[in-house]
């Protein structure tokens, strides 16, 4: 069985709250470091969208990955 990944919205604003699976498809990682990153401190802001399913906003995904950015060579 392959995986295929969530479809991402052709246009993206920062209102939109993706879903797990696009948030993850964005950006290019698994679901275990997805999950990994979310109970981590310092992950993204989510938006519970319902007592069982969350989000991510496509503005809080910019600010997480603005936080860690750093500049020098990738190590």
């Amino acid at each position: 069985m392959s995986h295929v990944p969530a479809a991402l919205p052709a246009t993206l604003n920062d209102h939109q709250v993706l879903t797990f699976k696009q948030w993850i498809a964005l950006n290019n990682i698994s679901a275990r470091t997805g999950r990994r990153i979310l109970a981590a401190p310092g992950g993204p802001v989510i938006t519970r969208l319902s007592e069982r399913r969350f989000g991510i906003s496509v503005r809080n995904n910019r600010l997480w990955q603005q936080a860690r950015e750093r500049t020098g060579a990738a190590k």
